[in-house]
């Protein structure tokens, strides 16, 4: 199988991590998307992540592809196999994939428009997302070491993953004092080897 991904994607990291942390053998095609490519041919949407399978199908969504790896490689699971866990995990990864969708929208209209341009409405819009979002995790997470249960789950992933983009890029996004849960899971994923060698480049 093959991974295309891009540094500055979260969502492709979380799927990266994933790889790693399951010794899942693949190729990795890492894709500028600011510069012409070829993405398109693999992904009709010109999108990553993307995981082109042995078999000619191509998956992309990282949440499908998250699905489909743990489905596939079950050691370790990062996706429960009892139905309220999982529906939890779930739950956790869409808030937490939500909110960065937010903080992308967000940085999108300030890098592309100028001031005279920029919708103040939107931006407030966006906010108001990533700060119920963020205060939604905080406090699902409470003092608890994981998000779900008593293991590493996908929610920790996508949280973590997100939340290392947003420090390097948009860290105005997320003051860590007023998160202090969040901060001490991201701190501590930060320490393990799978997202050490998917660290995003500095801005």
């Amino acid at each position: 199988m093959k991974l295309y991904a891009s540094l500055a994607s979260s969502f492709a990291r979380k799927i990266r991590v994933m790889l790693i942390e399951k010794n899942i053998p693949h190729e990795l095609e890492m894709i500028n998307l600011w510069e012409p490519n070829d993405l398109k041919k693999i992904n009709p949407l010109g999108k990553v992540p993307a995981l082109a399978l042995d078999d000619g199908r191509v998956l992309i969504n990282s949440p499908l592809i998250a699905d489909y790896l743990d489905g596939r490689f079950p050691n370790p699971r990062f996706i429960p196999e009892d139905p309220e866990l999982r529906i939890e995990v779930r739950r956790r990864e869409a808030l937490a994939d939500g909110t960065m969708d937010a903080v992308s929208a967000s940085l999108y209209e300030m890098r592309f428009h100028d001031e005279t341009q920029r919708s103040p409405a939107w931006l407030e819009r966006q906010r108001g997302k990533i700060d119920a979002g963020f205060s939604a995790l905080e406090s699902m997470l409470g003092t608890r070491s994981w998000c779900v249960g008593d293991a590493l789950s996908l929610a920790d992933l996508a949280i973590a993953c997100h939340l290392g983009f947003i420090n390097l890029r948009a860290p105005q996004f997320f003051p860590r004092d007023k998160f202090p849960n969040l901060t001490r899971l991201w701190s501590g994923m930060e320490q393990r080897e799978s997202m050490k060698q998917t660290a995003p480049p500095p801005a």
